[in-house]
């Protein structure tokens, strides 16, 4: 199955005010749950005349926005062109789980030496040349602009510190750049910026939304709280840990801009487990259908509800965003 670049036959907002806004998250292979919410949102007749996506959702969010009007195209991911190119990267990290029999252990022993010399010697994982072919072959020479709904991809450049909002050029840049895991990618350098995975600061971007003046906000969030249980008497654990925290107050601040934020629930799925692609999309299809009262009543309903909740959030009438925290591309 080959999914191609519709027609702009969908009206393109001239201006900078968007009536529905739908956010999609970060979480590696969780993001399918992103590809079967969106296929029930498009069966409901709703439709969202933004989508603002980081990492794993800036990928559903550009199939959204290009396909929207074959999505149900979706059901069968795995027959999909996108599909069978995306499964070039080969981001299934190596087995660290010890396995039965002496010479498999011996193996796997050997694997995890290589990885953490890799680790110490680059920046990633995964080469340049082994990344950038896949992206550029999966959108071709499409633009930001020649999508038929307004899509922003969340990056956040590493030179300026700040979040990176891209709406504009070759969207197999944006879209790479969004991608861009820290120690899985290597940073992607466009225009002066040397970008990674906006999840750092915006791993459930709404603030983009609000940024590009949406009325209504429907998040999809497919990470998990910090786990306080988590082993830290390693450096690294202890490290990974900092991280989730860190990120974790960022995502406070996030879902309190949304007037809504939706949760697959899918904790008992860690992020390179692709293999789970299918049981991540029913669960994202269950949770829109179990939502589907709010959400149509949020699409439909009064405007800018999220400010009232976001000043009570932060405790003061006036709650700003500052200039020197993004740039929009």
């Amino acid at each position: 199955m080959i999914l191609s670049c519709s027609p702009l036959t969908r009206e393109k907002n001239k201006t900078r005010k968007y009536r529905n806004a739908l956010v999609l998250g970060g979480g590696g292979a969780k993001g399918f749950a992103h590809i079967g919410a969106i296929i029930t949102i498009e069966q409901e007749n709703l439709h969202p005349d933004i989508i603002c996506g980081v990492s794993s959702g800036s990928i559903a969010g550009s199939f959204y926005a290009l396909y929207y009007n074959k999505i149900k195209e979706l059901h069968r991911i795995e027959e999909t062109r996108e599909f069978k190119i995306l499964k070039k990267l080969k981001l299934n990290p190596v087995e660290m789980k010890q396995k039965q029999g002496f010479f498999i252990n011996f193996l796997s022993t050997i694997k995890r030496n290589m990885m953490f010399i890799k680790i110490l010697r680059d920046n990633a994982l995964i080469h340049k040349e082994d990344v950038e072919p896949v992206f550029r072959e999966l959108f071709g020479d499409i633009k930001f602009e020649d999508i038929p709904i307004k899509l922003i991809a969340v990056a956040f450049d590493l030179v300026s510190g700040k979040d990176v909002y891209i709406q504009s050029g070759p969207l197999w840049k944006g879209i790479l750049a969004s991608c861009s895991i820290p120690g899985i990618f290597p940073p992607f350098e466009y225009n002066d910026m040397v970008l990674i995975d906006g999840g750092i600061t915006n791993r459930l971007p709404v603030k983009c939304a609000v940024l590009a003046g949406a009325e209504n906000i429907i998040a999809i969030d497919i990470s998990q709280p910090p786990s306080p249980g988590k082993n830290i008497e390693s450096a690294v654990n202890l490290h990974l840990y900092i991280d989730e925290l860190i990120a974790f107050r960022f995502d406070l601040y996030n879902k309190e801009m949304a007037d809504i934020v939706l949760n697959p629930g899918l904790n008992d799925m860690k992020w390179h487990e692709f293999s789970k692609y299918n049981y991540a999309l029913e669960k994202g299809k269950d949770m829109v259908k179990e939502n589907l009262p709010v959400i149509k009543r949020v699409m439909k309903g009064k405007k800018y509800l999220y400010r009232k909740r976001l000043k009570r959030f932060l405790g003061h009438k006036n709650p700003a965003i500052l200039q020197e925290e993004f740039i929009f591309l």
